[in-house]
């Protein structure tokens, strides 16, 4: 599932390869097809990568990503939302492109993007959001990892992982 309040000059992120949950959020879309009529810019990507036990509900899953995805099209700045579908082994990426990082924080503080994180948090093994900044300058796209926001991924049972962009 894919949501998007892309502007026109916009267009969704493919993916390009076939695990790309394992690889870096810019290797495993084609973010150069997405920003091509754009000449320059500055975005925020707060990415989700996870991995989903072996006996967890996919479709209650599911169901809590389409609240948390409802509630993020709510949140003035939401661009795009990805879905990932997990490998046979769980690995999982999902991301949400922003405006901004204020709209990202804005989006994390809704009370449905709460309660989808309260509801599901069991359901993973260990999760990790990583936050990134998109740049374009004429042809050149760099993403930019916010380290001073990274944490190590976290697993059970001390599920502790700061839920903001």
């Amino acid at each position: 599932m894919t949501v998007s309040n892309l502007p026109q000059m916009l267009r969704p992120p493919h993916v390009i390869h076939d695990h790309y949950m394992l690889l870096p959020i810019e290797k495993g879309f084609d973010w150069q097809g997405c920003f091509i009529d754009v000449e320059a810019g500055e975005w925020y990507v707060v990415v989700f990568r996870s991995k989903h036990r072996y006996a967890a509900d996919e479709d209650f899953l599911n169901w809590l990503d389409r609240k948390a995805t409802e509630a993020a099209q709510k949140t003035p700045g939401f661009l795009y939302y990805f879905t990932g579908t997990p490998l046979l082994t769980g690995e999982c990426l999902s991301f949400c492109l922003w405006q901004n990082r204020q709209a990202a924080i804005a989006g994390a503080a809704h009370p449905e993007h709460r309660v989808a994180i309260e509801q599901g948090i069991n359901s993973f093994e260990y999760y990790e959001l990583e936050r990134h900044v998109i740049r374009k300058h004429a042809d050149m796209l760099t993403f930019t990892r916010l380290e001073a926001l990274a944490q190590p991924p976290v697993t059970q049972p001390q599920l502790s992982q700061r839920a903001l962009p």
